[in-house]
């Protein structure tokens, strides 16, 4: 009688931990490529639709056909994918714990495109300000001018530990 007790409660125990680790992903949509069942954010990100995948939009669920620019959306359970040589690709997901989140002031910073040269130099335009910003050139075929993105940034103090290392 004890260990069917303690098999329930495992048992219980392990699918609570299997539903509080699946990925919830928020974002307004920009675009949905139905064929290949893949939903695409305002900020760039983009989630494959499988069949474990739950939509939410305002508070009821959804299905990808449903779906359309400008709504914002839950995603639980997407895979995450990018754009390659014309096909999505399902990228690794990440180890880093939760709680790996650096030390500093946040800030998201709005701005239109401007210019994108193909050495991977992104110029961007705010209300106060422009700034120019360097991509992976894989993603600027996802880039072009006239775009509005949103940059998301932490500035740390010196000495703090920083979400990426330094790359020049």
């Amino acid at each position: 009688m004890r260990s069917g007790i303690g098999f329930l409660a495992a048992a219980f125990l392990l699918g609570t931990v299997a539903v509080a680790t699946a990925q919830v992903e928020t974002g307004r949509v920009v675009r949905v490529d139905p064929q290949s069942r893949v939903v695409v954010f305002e900020d760039g990100r983009m989630y494959r639709v499988t069949p474990s995948t739950v939509l939410v939009v305002d508070n009821q669920p959804a299905q990808i056909a449903t779906l359309a620019p400008g709504q914002r959306v839950t995603i639980q359970s997407g895979e995450v994918v990018m754009l390659r040589d014309g096909q999505y690709v399902a990228l690794a997901p990440t180890t880093a714990p939760a709680t790996a989140v650096p030390v500093g002031v946040r800030q998201s910073i709005r701005g239109t495109v401007t210019e994108v040269d193909s050495d991977g130099e992104v110029k961007i335009k705010t209300d106060r300000d422009a700034f120019e910003i360097e991509v992976p050139t894989e993603a600027l075929r996802q880039i072009k001018e006239g775009d509005h993105v949103t940059l998301d940034v932490v500035i740390t103090p010196p000495g703090a530990p920083a979400a990426s290392p330094a790359t020049r």
